[in-house]
C-alpha cells in the first residue's frame, strides 16, 4: 500500500509546529462521514500503454499491450485483498493525505465532497470478514465476473443516491451558487456525458442508478491487453477511482478472484502474497472495522480452499496496539495473534507500517499527538518490537515493511520508513538473521540529509549500500510506476537512475522483488497493464533472462524461506500440501 507525501511539506510541517493540533482540527471540523482519498505518487499523471508505449493522458483510453509469459516460478510479494471494511477509512484517508503529495493533484480528487462519496461507496453492502467468514466456511464460492461488475456498478449507484440525498440535490440550471455535493455529481455526469441527468428531476435513486450505469459502460469493441479487459468507455482518475471503490465492496474471494483474473492463471503469476494491516490505534477517529482477528482467520480460510493460485498472506503487527494491551491486560501475549496466524493458520510472515509513527528501533519519540500513549512512551514501541523481531528469528519468520514516504499517520512520521532506520536493527547481532523485506522500491526521489530523515541519500541510494553489508535485506518493487508506465515523464531518469545503482550494488538483483500492491494499483486507469509493464522495465535494465526470474520469483522464495529445507517450509507444507501450486513450485 502506497502513497506519497512531499519532502518539501514535511520540513514546512516540522518548521511550522503542524502537529496534533491541525490534525485534531482536521478532523474535529469535519463531519464522520468525510474522507480524503488514498494519494499515490503520480495519480493524476498520464498512464503509458505498457509494452505499447503509447503516452496517455488522464481522459485518454488505455491502449492494447502484449503480455508475455512470466516465469513458472513466479511470485507477486506485494499485494493486498482486504475491502472498505477492513481499514478505518476517515482516519486513514483524512489523517494519512493531509500533505502534499509529490506530484500536482486534481482539487476535486482530494476533496472533502469526493471523499466523503468514496467512504459512501466503500461501506454500501460491503461484507465484514466475519459476515464471509460464516459463508466461507460452508460454501466456497466466487461471483462471476458479470455478477462481480453488477454488484459494484449497484452499490455505487446506491451510494451517489445517498450522497444525493444528503446535499447533492440536483442541477435546475437556474442557480448561481453550488455546493461541494453538487460539484463533484456534476462532474461525474459532465465526465460521463450526462448532464442532463442533472438536469432532469429524476428521484437521487434515479440518477444514481443513470450516473453510475455510464461510470461503468464498457465499449464492446476495444480489448486491453491479451483479450482478458474489456475497455471502459469513459475513463479519468476521477473515475477510476469510484470504480475502485466500488470494487472495494466486494466480499475478499471475489477481490482475489478479480487479481486472478488481471495477473494470474497459465503463464501469469500462481504464487500471491497478500498483507492485512492494522493502522486503527495510530488514529484520531474511532470507527468500526473488522476485527484484526476475524480478518486473520478468513484470510487462511480463502488461503486454504483457493486452488486457482497458492495464497500465502503476512499478519498485520502493530507495536502501539501491543504496547497498549500489555499494560491493559499484562497476562495476554501481545504477539498471541501472530503466533497463531503463523505457527497454525498458514501465514507466511509479518506486515509492519513504521510510518504510522514508529521507528524500526531506537524509538526515542515523543508520542504526543497518538490518541492513547503508552505509559512507557517510545520505549514500550522496542520492547514489543523487539520481541517480536527475537521470535521472528527463532522461528524463521520474514518481515515485510513499508518503505515509502507516505501513509504517515503523525507530523512527518513518514521519515520513519527510510530505510537507514533498519541499519541499527540489523547491526544486531541479535537479528542479523532476520529476513526483511523493505517495500515500495521508488523513484528516487527521496532524499534529506538532516530532520526527521537519516540517508544522506536518495532512499535508494541508502538500501543498495544496506544490501550490501546485509545477506537477508530484500525490496520489492510494489506499485513501481515510476518505471512502469510506458511514458516519457520521468521514466527514462528512474531507468537511468536505476542501471547505475545495479551497476554500482550488483547484488541488489539478488534482492530484488516482483510485486503489484494489488488492490491498491486498481486505481490506475492503466493497472490491467502493470505485470507487463515491469517486465519490459527489466529488459530495459538489461536484466538477462536468469536475473529477470529471480526478480519476478526466485529471490521471493528465497526471501520467504521456500527455497530450502526449515521451520518454515515446514509449516507452509502442513498448510498447503494438497495446493497442486505449492506442489509444483516448491516440492
Amino acid at each position: 500500500m502506497r502513497a506519497r507525501t512531499s519532502i518539501a511539506q514535511d520540513k514546512r510541517n516540522a518548521q511550522s509546529g503542524m502537529k496534533l493540533q491541525i490534525l485534531q482540527n482536521f478532523v474535529d471540523k469535519s463531519t464522520k462521514d468525510e474522507t480524503r482519498v488514498f494519494e499515490r505518487r503520480n495519480f493524476m499523471f498520464g498512464f503509458g500503454a505498457a509494452i505499447a508505449g503509447i503516452s496517455l493522458t488522464g481522459c485518454e483510453r488505455v491502449k492494447r499491450f502484449f503480455q508475455p509469459e512470466v516465469p513458472s516460478s513466479a511470485i507477486d510479494i506485494h499485494t493486498h485483498i482486504f475491502n472498505g471494511r477492513d481499514v478505518p477509512a476517515v482516519g486513514f484517508l483524512k489523517q494519512v493525505i493531509l500533505r502534499e503529495t509529490h506530484a500536482s493533484v486534481d482539487a476535486d480528487i482530494t476533496s472533502d465532497a469526493f471523499l466523503k462519496l468514496l467512504k459512501t461507496v466503500l461501506l454500501m453492502n460491503t461484507p465484514t470478514a466475519k459476515a464471509e467468514l460464516d459463508q466461507i466456511d460452508n460454501k466456497f464460492k466466487r461471483l462471476a465476473r458479470n455478477e462481480a461488475m453488477a454488484q459494484d456498478e449497484s452499490n455505487v449507484a446506491e451510494a451517489i443516491a445517498r450522497f444525493s440525498r444528503e446535499g447533492g440535490g440536483q442541477t435546475t440550471g437556474l442557480s448561481t451558487t453550488r455546493n461541494a455535493e453538487t460539484r463533484i455529481l456534476d462532474r461525474i455526469a459532465n465526465e460521463v456525458n450526462a448532464a442532463d441527468i442533472r438536469r432532469s428531476l429524476q428521484t437521487p435513486e434515479a440518477q444514481g442508478r443513470a450516473l453510475s450505469a455510464r461510470i461503468f459502460k464498457r465499449d464492446t469493441t476495444a480489448i486491453v491487453g491479451p483479450g482478458k479487459e474489456r475497455e471502459y468507455v469513459h475513463r479519468s482518475p476521477f473515475l477510476q477511482t469510484i470504480r475502485w471503490a466500488g470494487m472495494l465492496t466486494r466480499a475478499r474471494v471475489d477481490i482475489l478472484a478479480e487479481l486472478d483474473r488481471l495477473y494470474g492463471g497459465p503463464g501469469l503469476i500462481r504464487v500471491f502474497s497478500p498483507s492485512l494491516v492494522d493502522f486503527q490505534k495510530w488514529f484520531l477517529t474511532h470507527e468500526d472495522t473488522s476485527p484484526v482477528e476475524d480478518q486473520i482467520k478468513l484470510l487462511a480460510a480463502i488461503a486454504r480452499q483457493n486452488t486457482t493460485s497458492l495464497i500465502l498472506p503476512f499478519a498485520p503487527f502493530c507495536p502501539l496496539r501491543a504496547a497498549l494491551e500489555r499494560e491493559d491486560t499484562p497476562d495476554v501475549d501481545p504477539l498471541r495473534i501472530i503466533k497463531t496466524a503463523v505457527l497454525e493458520l498458514g501465514f507466511v510472515g509479518v506486515k509492519l507500517y513504521p510510518p504510522m509513527g514508529f521507528r524500526p528501533i531506537g524509538n526515542r519519540v515523543d508520542l504526543t499527538w497518538v490518541p492513547r500513549k503508552p505509559l512507557g512512551g517510545g520505549s514500550a514501541l522496542d520492547r514489543e518490537l523487539e520481541a517480536l523481531y527475537l521470535w521472528c528469528v527463532e522461528n524463521e519468520v520474514p518481515i515485510k515493511a513499508h518503505a515509502n514516504n507516505s501513509i504517515a499517520a503523525g507530523p512527518n512520521t513518514g521519515a520513519f520508513a527510510d530505510p537507514a532506520g533498519w541499519r541499527e536493527l540489523m547491526q544486531d547481532s541479535r537479528f542479523s538473521s532476520l529476513q526483511l523485506n523493505l517495500a515500495h522500491f521508488g523513484g528516487f526521489d527521496e532524499t534529506a540529509s538532516h530532520g526527521s530523515f537519516t540517508s544522506q541519500n536518495d532512499w535508494e541510494e541508502t538500501l543498495g549500500e544496506m544490501v550490501d553489508t546485509f545477506p537477508n535485506l530484500y525490496f520489492d518493487l510494489g506499485y513501481w510506476t515510476e518505471a512502469g508506465t510506458a511514458d516519457d515523464r520521468g521514466r527514462s531518469r528512474v531507468i537511468e537512475r536505476t542501471k547505475k545503482l545495479l551497476a554500482r550494488s550488483p547484488k541488489m538483483v539478488e534482492r530484488m522483488m516482483y510485486g503489484s500492491d494489488w488492490s491498491m494499483i486498481g486505481r490506475e486507469p492503466n493497472h490491467p497493464a502493470y505485470l507487463a509493464d515491469v517486465q519490459a522495465t527489466l529488459i530495459d535494465l538489461k536484466l538477462n533472462d536468469e536475473q529477470r526470474q529471480q526478480v519476478m520469483g526466485g529471490n521471493a522464495a528465497t526471501y520467504l524461506g521456500l527455497d530450502r529445507d526449515g521451520l518454515q517450509k515446514q509449516r507452509v507444507a502442513a498448510v498447503y500440501a494438497a495446493n497442486p501450486i505449492f506442489s509444483e513450485s516448491f516440492i
